[in-house]
């Protein structure tokens, strides 16, 4: 089957990989460059060397603005595009790497750069691909809570990427997420019906269990530390759950790894027992060193890229059911709901060394049969092949 010619394109691609954005998007353009494909990437602000390690790309593009007119944005776009600070040099500089060189699909990694698929050159563009991942409106919903107040700009921040989604439905021939939830929000709210499912895989050869002698009573957590589903389960898990497992077990220790913690953040590592290090660009031994890994989730869409990660460390994992959102198979886990359950369940394992091993190996297997990003690729690759079968446009 012939290649095909992909351009990746995003903001930046950053090192140490702190976003989802950057972590599905390297593997994935890693997957498809090793099942044969010709992968390149764009980008407005020009990766290291340390972000690229890894990746067989045909080509590199820095797309510094480009001389041309105006995107040909309708009024209702423009407001969008002036809204996430979108320039219309930025459109003239992807569409000048596309007249030079062709290409059979270019996969947009963002949620505010729409703008720039406005307008690309040539009778026949190439099939236009939103990788989403997590549907921007729906992330936000999943935030409200009509009992609590602080809560209600989350309709308005719904709504407002709702309208965008739509405005700019025109500009997409297919969109990538990773969740049934995701899928589901997309469709409803974009009108687009081509919306692949493509769950996160992990990289399973730098994610492995490890020898590391394990801190008693420790458990542990990570992710950027200013990306609020996070917050929330920060909040949630260190002001409902821990006093109570610190009743239980006086010496329980909790750490908390993660890029860019917020002041919020910052005050609930305050807590007795709770310890925060931030900006580790290489967490895995210091993850392997805690005795479980807990994902308290009370928000948020798509697959948790950590999740993915425990289990290939085989880590035991304590969770909630949020947490296994959009994941395949079943997971073993220990899911949880209310604070005397989570203490419970981290006192038993704390006190089973056995049930440890076994959880965490059993988790691995688990992640490496059915999360990995070949299978990923291919969903990516046949659903661009299925839209240039019947040719480009809007679907």
């Amino acid at each position: 089957m012939t290649p095909l010619r992909l351009l990746f394109v995003k903001e930046s691609q950053n090192w140490p990989r702190a976003s989802g954005h950057d972590v599905h998007g390297y593997h994935l353009m890693k997957a498809l460059a090793a099942r044969g494909h010709s992968v390149s990437l764009a980008t407005f602000t020009p990766p290291t060397p340390e972000a690229l390690a890894g990746l067989t790309l045909r080509g590199v593009f820095a797309l510094e603005n480009g001389a041309g007119g105006r995107l040909p944005l309708s009024s209702w776009q423009r407001r969008f595009a002036d809204y996430y600070g979108v320039k219309d040099e930025w459109g003239a500089a992807l569409s000048g790497v596309l007249r030079a060189d062709p290409f059979d699909a270019v996969v947009l990694v963002a949620r505010h750069l729409l703008p720039v698929l406005a307008g690309l050159p040539g009778a026949r563009p190439p099939v236009r691909v939103w990788y989403v991942a997590d549907d921007p409106a729906w992330h936000h919903l999943t935030r409200f809570h009509p009992l609590k107040p602080r809560t209600w700009p989350e309709l308005r921040n719904a709504a407002i990427n709702a309208l965008y989604e739509r405005a700019y439905r025109a500009c997409y021939d297919r969109v990538w997420v990773v969740s049934p939830p995701d899928r589901t929000a997309t469709r409803l709210f974009t009108g687009c019906r081509e919306v692949d499912l493509i769950p996160n895989g992990v990289d399973a050869d730098h994610y492995t269990p490890g020898e590391e002698a394990d801190i008693p009573t420790s458990c542990v957590f990570w992710g950027r530390l200013d990306f609020a589903p996070n917050v929330d389960a920060l909040e949630w898990f260190i002001g409902r759950v821990w006093p109570e497992v610190v009743r239980r077990v006086p010496g329980a220790r909790f750490t908390v790894f993660g890029f860019s913690p917020n002041e919020r953040v910052k005050e609930l590592a305050k807590a007795p027992g709770v310890e925060l290090q931030p900006d580790l660009p290489d967490l895995r031994a210091e993850v392997r060193r805690r005795q479980t890994v807990v994902l308290p989730f009370v928000s948020g869409g798509g697959i948790k890229n950590k999740l993915l990660e425990a289990a290939a460390m085989g880590m035991p994992v304590v969770c909630t059911r949020w947490a296994l959102t959009g994941t395949k198979g079943r997971l073993p886990a220990r899911v949880c709901g209310a604070p005397a359950e989570w203490a419970d369940t981290l006192a038993g394992l704390w006190g089973d060394p056995t049930g440890r091993r076994e959880l965490g190996a059993a988790a691995r297997l688990w992640v490496t049969t059915h999360h990995t990003w070949d299978a990923a690729a291919r969903t990516a690759e046949a659903g661009i092949r299925k839209t240039l079968d019947r040719g480009t446009g809007t679907r």
